[in-house]
């Protein structure tokens, strides 16, 4: 049986700690602007600049809830355009991370936290044991659109609440052409 997946795409966005929230934010409210496919995130209300010397990007969206470290997701197209050599990993491994400013407003701050993160698979845990798959598991995907082909280096990524989904950053997507109606599908060696 073929298990076509769901594509979701992710774009630049960051995921700040209480502490840097609070030093952007203050007290200001964390309010939600939509939950996303991958339970509890959700697409908050507040975005920030990112600057590496003379290059900034505006408006990247902060990712909620509030994490234990600050993290920064960037494509590659992103950090070649900021001049900063970002590692490509898992979420969380932040040993590597490249420095970043980020803004709101008057308040600055100076973290060593943007990845491009690899391409993974949620899933659930009862969903990785049905399908037989691990945490962290290596596969390929083949995705069904004008331009597909098959993506290689694709992590499972396993949580409790896991939805069944490929997430590619913007530079894959593109590369494949990807819009709502293209799905994907694993393949097992």
């Amino acid at each position: 049986m073929k298990l076509k997946i769901n594509i979701g795409v992710s774009a630049r966005h960051i995921h700040l700690s209480k502490e840097d929230y609070d030093l952007l934010f203050g007290e200001e409210e964390f309010g939600v602007l939509k939950n996303l496919s991958q339970y509890p995130n959700f697409s908050s209300d507040k975005t920030v600049i990112l600057r590496n010397n003379d290059r900034v990007l505006k408006n990247v969206r902060v990712i909620g809830p509030l994490r234990n470290d600050t993290q920064v997701e960037l494509s590659k197209t992103d950090c070649v355009y900021l001049r900063i050599d970002a590692p490509l990993c898992n979420s969380g491994e932040l040993d590597e991370a490249a420095s970043i400013e980020i803004i709101n407003g008057d308040k600055v701050i100076c973290r060593d936290s943007v990845i491009i993160q690899n391409r993974h698979i949620h899933m659930s845990y009862e969903d990785a044991s049905n399908l037989g798959y691990t945490d962290d598991q290596i596969v390929k995907v083949k995705i069904d659109s004008k331009k597909g082909g098959i993506i290689d280096n694709v992590h499972i990524k396993l949580s409790d609440k896991g939805t069944l989904e490929l997430q590619l950053d913007t530079d894959d997507a593109n590369a494949f052409l990807i819009d709502n109606e293209v799905k994907g599908e694993i393949i097992d060696d």
